[in-house]
């Protein structure tokens, strides 16, 4: 019987040991009671979606700088996602993106943050719950884990509607055109409130939109990357329904189903 409970509690232990973040494990209860979300994106296409038409009854997720929506007292996200903090962003512009965030959003969604930028987050977003995840991981998709590191903070969302057992996602505000040589847009202006703007008050960026002028082989090699990474989230398991799709009639973005609202 001693031998037994010790093998028991040495498993235990094995599968624990890659355990960073035991809390999230709340995440789960918190979107128990949902089976769909819509994954909301900036690209200018979220500006012609009639948010009456989406089910009330499914998550609304929110990423990067969609606080800015005019409509997002309405829009009500149950929870918005930063991706980790990268170049050219500083603390000192990562602290006011977070500030406007934490002032745009409503008083419940809840906020996810990147290892790297919590403490920092920790300090701004006061008001609300705050859970943190870190990059590096692998399949099978726990965020009480390290999760698959993304190329875009869409990944991770999805990443999110798997782990906390929601059956539909449905992307709106993703179009993905990098491809186009005329500059990637957002459906916020970049001279109002954004992160855009405080990158460009702080001189790290210039006034031309990104990704003008014809995109470098390197940069193509990425996108095919990233393509194949969406993919890969497109989990087929037998004993569950995980469905991607992309609902946004204005979006080509089509690494997943289209989808009608």
């Amino acid at each position: 019987m001693r031998i037994i409970k010790a093998i028991k509690s040495r498993i235990k232990v094995l599968l624990n040991k890659d355990v960073l973040f035991p809390e999230n494990e709340k995440l789960k209860e918190i979107f128990d009671p949902y089976n769909k979300a819509y994954i909301l994106g900036s690209a200018p296409s979220i500006n012609k979606i009639d948010f009456n038409k989406l089910d009330k009854e499914a998550v609304m997720i929110s990423m990067g700088n969609f606080h800015e929506h005019p409509d997002i007292e309405t829009i009500n996200p149950q929870v918005h996602i930063f991706a980790a903090s990268h170049p050219p962003i500083t603390e000192k512009v990562l602290k006011k993106w977070f500030a406007r965030a934490e002032e745009r959003l409503p008083p419940r969604t809840v906020v996810l943050v990147e290892e790297k930028d919590y403490e920092v987050a920790k300090s701004i977003f006061k008001s609300r719950k705050l859970y943190r995840y870190a990059y590096g991981g692998d399949f099978p998709i726990d965020f009480t884990k390290k999760i698959i590191s993304p190329t875009t903070v869409a990944m991770v969302a999805i990443q999110l509607g798997y782990y906390i057992g929601l059956e539909e996602l449905n992307l709106l505000g993703i179009d993905h055109d990098w491809q186009n040589t005329g500059g990637y847009f957002h459906f916020y202006d970049h001279n109002k409130p954004s992160l855009e703007l405080y990158l460009k008050q702080d001189g790290l960026i210039d006034e031309a939109p990104a990704f003008t002028r014809r995109q470098p082989k390197e940069r193509l090699y990425r996108f095919y990357y990233t393509y194949k990474l969406y993919e890969s989230l497109q989990i087929k398991e037998k004993n569950r329904k995980f469905e991607i799709y992309n609902a946004d009639p204005y979006s080509g973005f089509d690494a997943f189903e289209k989808k009608a609202l």
